[in-house]
């Protein structure tokens, strides 16, 4: 089935032309072989059938969001009917000439481009093959002239053995330029994040250093004028805006490298306002005037659901174009957000050298660049692909030598089609239900059929179970009233949650008290229970779909532990800036830090030291992190215990799968706040 469904998806882009050719070919060639042409024998209901099941694929965008799940076995059932059954029945019942060998040798070539995987091509073709010889067999029986014709058989399987080895060759050709890509994406961010690391670890040394009182000293070291250390503290925010530029721009980099598929699964309701001015401030200027080019006028702000990140990026690349193609003094750039009537808009408006009437077509076709160095031709036509993927539009118009302006239109927030985008996106969402069976499991149950998404229950006592990687949901709820008690168990779960990226709810009545104590810096959102059986639907949706940072744990029903401090803690890193300054951080509150610039020197530590802690870098020089962690955990020695924390740079999954195997605790990406870092030491200390 995952099979099928890749063979789809692989065919999805062409499918439109594939539709539309098979519903006209199918009439056409009918009347070709029957009045031009004559041919011994025709099907017009065959062909009528064919022409309506590839009507159907030309026709799938208007398919019911319910249904459209069971479209990749539709396409696998339509091809197989279309080519191969069709053809070699057509073929037999022809007896062979000369028109049907060619088309049925034609329709190979065909087959082999849209059912790309070698093992479901040779299955379906076998079966429909076979079903063909059957039918003509009851269709004819002993009049069947030619019910195999061996002369061919050599010809048919030549065309389909090279053509499946030249077509595989390809496509592994292709998927390793792709992996080759990836990898040096992936580098690129993790050689990126270190010495981001160290920066920002710099940064929280200074911040520190300038905020710290010295209550016990009646005479400062230093003093420092008012309005220079306002100057530094400036310079520090803006220093911290850098960073995190440059973290959301490793995101980027991650997320476009397939740039013809847009993530859909972190899909949020965000404000435009916010989300422009942003972008506005945290673009890299060449030069610090151009930041006054830019102007916002917000008429009317609005919510749409997508990506931060990716409308960022469609800003950052508009706001790029616009100053390349600046051509005079007084050049400017108007941002305006308005609402209307029929939807929302963005447009960003430049006095630039505007673009030629001709050019304007091209401008969001791929790989197209015209006057411009340096540049790939990607940026536009990913940005189409963002606002096609929120369910919007982006269009250009211009005046050469006047003026340019792009207008981003968002569908209004509730109207049919954010419903609509909203209906399709949540049959990719998931939540898992931890407790026992319940009212409210009842209740989520039936809205997840309602609704589309998919869920799973499971009680406390299977939950602590599983495995770490087997909590990737985009929602966790945990009902406090239905664990029976097992507070215990709770604790034990908490500690699997750390490396699930899913939202945490824990469910509690306001009526009742729970003798529990969360993990200080697990992100736990509470919900009353109530919420859930009186307005299930609505609070789904938010639940899903809002970025509700406001929610906070009621800390009279989930009470909050406390750090743990005075404890030994071993900093494994090959970069002695960033160890040095992690190393400084703690000390300041109140570690006592080891450090070790590779896996052996780990080990020699922690022979002689008395370790609470270790975090641990992942590639290093002689022993890196994941080989050190194995040798930790399969020793027979006391410190096999010692809670690990992967120090990394690489979010991939494959690289997060890597630290879980190897028995580290849980991991923290470079470069990491003070607030996170600390909160994950004292989660384990």
């Amino acid at each position: 089935m995952n099979t099928i469904k890749k063979i789809y998806q692989y065919a999805e882009p062409n499918l439109s032309s594939v539709g539309w050719m098979g519903f006209i070919g199918f009439p056409v060639y009918y009347y070709i072989w029957t009045y031009l042409f004559p041919q011994p024998y025709e099907s017009l209901w065959l062909r009528a059938t064919g022409a309506i099941l590839c009507l159907g694929l030309a026709l799938r965008s208007f398919v019911p969001i319910k249904i459209k799940k069971y479209l990749p076995y539709y396409y696998y059932f339509t091809m197989g009917f279309c080519l191969p059954f069709f053809f070699s029945y057509m073929m037999i019942m022809n007896s062979y000439n000369n028109v049907w060998v060619m088309s049925f040798t034609a329709s190979i070539c065909l087959h082999i481009l849209l059912i790309h995987e070698t093992k479901s091509l040779i299955m379906q073709t076998t079966i429909s093959i076979a079903i063909a010889y059957f039918t003509a067999d009851y269709m004819i029986g002993n009049e069947l002239k030619y019910f195999i014709d061996w002369m061919y058989v050599p010809i048919f399987l030549f065309v389909y053995f090279f053509g499946n080895v030249f077509y595989f060759r390809n496509q592994v050709s292709h998927e390793t330029k792709v992996s080759i890509a990836k990898s040096f994406g992936a580098g690129i961010a993790h050689e990126m994040r270190n010495p981001l690391s160290a920066i920002k670890s710099s940064l929280e040394i200074i911040q520190s250093v300038f905020n710290e009182s010295h209550p016990s000293q009646s005479v400062p070291a230093y003093t420092i004028e008012q309005h220079n250390v306002q100057m530094v503290n400036d310079m520090i925010c803006d220093m911290h805006n850098i960073v995190d530029s440059a973290n959301e721009t490793i995101n980027l980099l991650l997320t476009s490298i397939d740039q013809n598929r847009i993530p859909t699964s972190t899909f949020k309701m965000y404000s435009v306002d916010e989300i422009t001015r942003h972008a506005i401030h945290s673009f890299s200027y060449k030069n610090p005037v151009d930041r006054l080019a830019v102007t916002v006028t917000t008429n009317n702000d609005f919510r749409f659901l997508g990506s931060d990140i990716l409308l960022k990026y469609a800003f950052y690349n508009l706001l790029k174009n616009a100053f390349y193609y600046q051509n005079n003094e007084n050049f400017r750039i108007d941002i305006s957000i308005r609402s209307q009537k029929k939807c929302n808009q963005i447009t960003v408006r430049d006095n630039g050298s505007g673009i030629d009437p001709q050019h304007l077509q091209d401008i969001f076709k791929d790989f197209y660049t015209h006057g411009k160095h340096g540049g790939y031709g990607l940026g536009l036509p990913f940005c189409r692909r963002i606002m096609e993927a929120v369910g919007g539009k982006i269009e250009c118009s211009s005046v050469l030598g006047e003026w340019t302006e792009f207008t981003l239109s968002f569908p209004k927030e509730f109207s049919p089609e954010m419903k609509k985008l909203k209906e399709e996106l949540i049959h990719s969402k998931s939540l898992l239900y931890i407790g026992n069976e319940s009212a409210v499991c009842h209740r989520l149950k039936k809205q997840a059929q309602q609704m589309g998404f998919s869920i799973e229950t499971v009680t406390l006592p299977e939950a602590i179970e599983r495995n770490e990687y087997e909590f990737e949901f985009d929602m966790v709820m945990i009902d406090l009233d239905q664990i029976d008690q097992r507070w215990d168990y709770l604790t034990v779960l908490e500690s699997l949650l750390h490396f699930s990226e899913a939202r945490l709810h824990y469910l509690y009545n306001s009526k009742n008290h729970y003798p529990i104590n969360i993990e200080r810096y697990l992100s736990v959102y509470p919900l009353e229970v109530s919420q859930i059986i009186q307005d299930s639907t609505v609070t789904l949706y938010q639940l899903f779909f809002e970025l509700d940072e406001k929610i906070e744990a009621d800390k009279n029903v989930i009470p909050l532990r406390r750090e743990r401090v005075e404890k030994y803690i071993l900093i494994v890193d090959d970069n002695h800036s960033v160890r040095n300054l992690t190393a400084m951080l703690l000390e300041k509150q109140g570690y006592h830090v080891l450090q070790a610039s590779n896996g052996q020197e780990a080990l020699g530590t922690i022979e002689t030291h008395t370790v609470d802690l270790i975090l641990m870098d992942i590639e290093m020089p002689v022993l890196d992190g994941i080989e050190t962690t194995s040798t930790i955990r399969s020793s027979q020695k006391p410190y096999r215990h010692i809670p690990i924390l992967g120090h990394t740079g690489d979010s991939n999954t494959p690289t997060l799968k890597r630290i879980q195997d190897s028995g580290m605790n849980d991991y923290i990406i470079k470069p990491a706040d003070t607030e996170n870092l600390l909160g994950k030491l004292a989660n384990w200390i």
